[in-house]
């Protein structure tokens, strides 16, 4: 049903003005270096103008604090092991944190995931915090991302879904085989997270009706509550986002933060762009179609292509992921898929290679996420070996578009453009690339209504 408060809420927050200079200034007059660690590419979807590596070296990090006021650290964590996650965390806050005291640099290090709360939380957070040397501690937790559609209020995180506010923990992306949860209230859902290691107690939010009606410095002071370790901020708009992000410029707190990806663009001051034309997309004209790789299952991806389907002249190449645990059968299949997709797009026309809709569970969360990632694995293979260079490649869903970015077309530095449709962030690859300079559409599987991604093959056709 529809949320009238809610709904009020974000009508209100259309008519506030927001905060994007006050946060300049606030960056002018104390810089921060803003590292963003993503745990899969789809965190990109709300800035412009701004870098994504995809290697962490002391070397290569060092070279982006110099250079870069903000950029994106690609680490596509939520395909690792618990135990992985936090170890690659506690080494890239220990190296971010021996860089910035080597230049004196004061970091802002936020730990970007899920909007619909999926990923490693608590432990990946804390891992970062320790590698950084930090402690006492207070978490951040923003998971409001506008241009998809999650609104926080009243300390409960919606997922809109056509003209409903849906509580997370009522879509299908709760009953995740890996992140999996069942409460919606996120004070809940962080005791949920944390199997009970963080009481109740601990944990505060600021309302929305705070956001608005007080200043900064009474902000501050909620963040800086010496009892609390968790504060969840309530957004319904950019302005909520800008006022939160605010204060915590101005605290003295040792702040860690988990959030979506609006926040980064509140808390970085960086102005709103409009999405990107064709002609802005694809600067070199192709005879060639484009590559579309398809790795989410999530029922609205299922969706999106079911529609694409339909209404596209593109060829579609299913790979059936029921017969992964037989290699024979599988090698055999990517080798025709590999072959059939360097004919089709020689032809001009636009390949869509997606993965069987059906989902293969494991016994375990392990299990499942190791599935996950042998399917990965395999549009990997045959992104590797595509000789035929496509006019751009799309891949659906965040662990696809890691590796598909990283494993399948060696992407070690790439340049984030803009979004082409919102919250579908486009990157220009590196010369380093298996195709320097081609544009890199990150769709993540969680992102659109069913029309979305026809729309966007329809606007670059």
């Amino acid at each position: 049903m529809p949320h009238p408060a809610l709904l009020k809420s974000i009508k209100e927050g259309e008519g506030l003005l927001g905060l994007e200079t006050e946060i300049r200034e606030e960056l002018a007059k104390n810089p921060k270096s803003i590292v963003v660690l993503d745990d899969d590419p789809t965190g990109t979807q709300t800035v412009h103008d701004v870098p994504v590596i995809t290697e962490w070296t002391e070397e290569i990090l060092e070279n982006e604090l110099l250079a870069s006021p903000i950029f994106f650290i690609l680490t596509n964590s939520r395909s690792l092991q618990v135990d992985e996650a936090d170890a690659l965390g506690e080494l890239i806050g220990l190296r971010l944190q021996k860089l910035a005291n080597k230049h004196q640099k004061k970091l802002l290090v936020i730990s970007r995931s899920d909007s619909t709360l999926r990923g490693h939380y608590p432990n990946e957070v804390d891992a970062l915090a320790k590698g950084m040397g930090l402690n006492k501690i207070k978490h951040i937790l923003a998971p409001a991302f506008f241009e998809g559609g999650r609104y926080t209020y009243d300390d409960v995180h919606y997922v809109k879904e056509g003209n409903e506010f849906v509580p997370a923990a009522k879509t299908p992306f709760a009953q995740d085989n890996t992140f999996g949860y069942s409460t919606s209230n996120l004070k809940d859902w962080i005791v949920e997270k944390s199997e009970g290691r963080v009481n109740k107690s601990q944990i505060a939010s600021v309302s929305v009706q705070t956001l608005r009606n007080t200043s900064s410095e009474e902000i501050k002071s909620i963040i800086e509550q010496p009892e609390t370790t968790h504060i969840i901020a309530n957004a319904t708009c950019y302005a909520d986002l800008q006022a939160m992000a605010l204060a915590i410029l101005k605290s003295d707190g040792t702040l860690v933060f988990r959030t979506a990806a609006s926040f980064v663009n509140a808390i970085s001051g960086i102005a709103v762009k409009s999405c990107l034309i064709k002609d802005e997309i694809l600067k070199n004209p192709s005879s060639n179609g484009a590559l579309v790789v398809i790795g989410s299952y999530v029922p609205k991806t299922t969706a999106q292509l079911a529609y694409l389907k339909e209404r596209s002249n593109a060829f579609f190449l299913e790979l059936d992921v029921t017969h992964i645990s037989n290699i024979e059968v599988f090698c055999n299949e990517l080798v025709q898929l590999v072959q059939k997709a360097n004919d089709y797009l020689k032809t001009g026309e636009d390949v869509v290679v997606f993965t069987s809709r059906k989902v293969i569970k494991g016994a375990t969360k392990k299990e499942s996420l190791e599935i996950v990632n042998r399917v990965s694995n395999a549009l990997i293979s045959i992104v590797k070996k595509v000789r035929v260079r496509p006019k751009y490649i799309l891949a659906k869903g965040g662990i696809t578009s890691s590796d598909v970015a990283t494993k399948g077309l060696n992407v070690r530095r790439a340049n984030v453009m803009g979004q082409v449709l919102k919250g579908v962030p486009v990157w220009q690859l590196g010369n380093e690339a298996k195709f320097p300079g081609m544009p890199y559409i990150v769709f993540p599987g969680n992102v659109g209504d069913e029309t979305a991604l026809h729309e966007l093959i329809s606007l670059l056709k």
